[in-house]
């Protein structure tokens, strides 16, 4: 495991990443992650790497940002979904990375992103402080996205990135299935603590994992293992060309952006 920061902020409802200074969007109202990364910065730091990894490209905050070379943003997210911004070739001389992955992404896709893009560019970055935004809308059983991502390759994306900086601030994000969420951030957490979080809930946690609901009709029936575990069976899967063209072309733009 990675060396823990020393210093760790772990916020799930603070992942608002889509509102803008003067509106709401996205179910946005105020965009938490600007706010900290501007604490951060008003603070005394000057270099801040800000990963995203929900399903819906980080707009807001990349917006925010874009023309301010102590933040460096990376968002991976579908290809083709609202807010329908993120392309790869955006912003050029941006101090921002864009993943944008097809439908059924999977664990293999993102263990790829992370290893070749994700953290070599957050080792050249030197950031002082490390956001890391972890909507759990990317997950296969969430009704807002079309990936394909277990709770597992969210888990190893923190933790493999956790000790990039001396300070950390994760936060929450999207995600509409309320137990992958519950079950996906509460693994965050026990990464956060060098707790392994692939273990059976406690007696306490499976009663409030069975005391929700939801109105879809996968929460009409839902299937035993959302009570009886955290971890996801792993979603291992093609590492297709559409992902390869992504990495390279983010690899190719830090490359002549310096």
């Amino acid at each position: 495991m990675a060396e823990q920061p020393a210093g760790i902020v772990y916020s799930p409802a603070s992942g608002t990443h889509h509102a803008r200074p003067g509106r709401a969007s996205g179910f946005c109202y105020l965009n938490a992650p600007v706010l900290g990364i501007l604490a951060l910065l008003d603070s005394g730091i000057d270099r801040v790497l800000y990963v995203d990894l929900d399903a819906h490209h980080g707009d807001g905050v990349e917006d925010a940002f874009a023309d301010d070379d102590r933040v460096l943003t990376l968002s991976v997210h579908e290809d083709g979904r609202w807010p329908f911004t993120g392309k790869a070739e955006d912003r050029p001389d941006a101090m921002a990375v864009n993943l944008p992955v097809p439908p059924a992404f999977n664990d293999t896709e993102m263990d790829y992103l992370l290893e070749t893009v994700i953290l070599p560019m957050g080792r050249a970055f030197h950031p002082q402080a490390l956001v890391i935004q972890t909507g759990a809308d990317a997950l296969a059983e969430d009704p807002l996205s079309r990936l394909e991502l277990s709770n597992g390759a969210l888990w190893r994306a923190v933790r493999a990135l956790m000790g990039l900086a001396p300070r950390l601030m994760v936060v929450g994000g999207g995600g509409y299935n309320p137990w992958s969420v519950g079950r996906c951030w509460a693994g965050i957490w026990a990464v956060l603590n060098g707790i392994d979080p692939a273990v059976p809930p406690t007696p306490e946690a499976e009663g409030v994992l069975r005391s929700l609901s939801w109105s879809r009709a996968a929460g009409r029936n839902p299937p035993e293992h959302w009570f009886t575990t955290l971890a996801d069976a792993p979603r291992p899967g093609p590492l297709r060309d559409e992902v390869r063209r992504v990495a390279a072309a983010a690899i190719t733009k830090m490359v002549r952006t310096g």
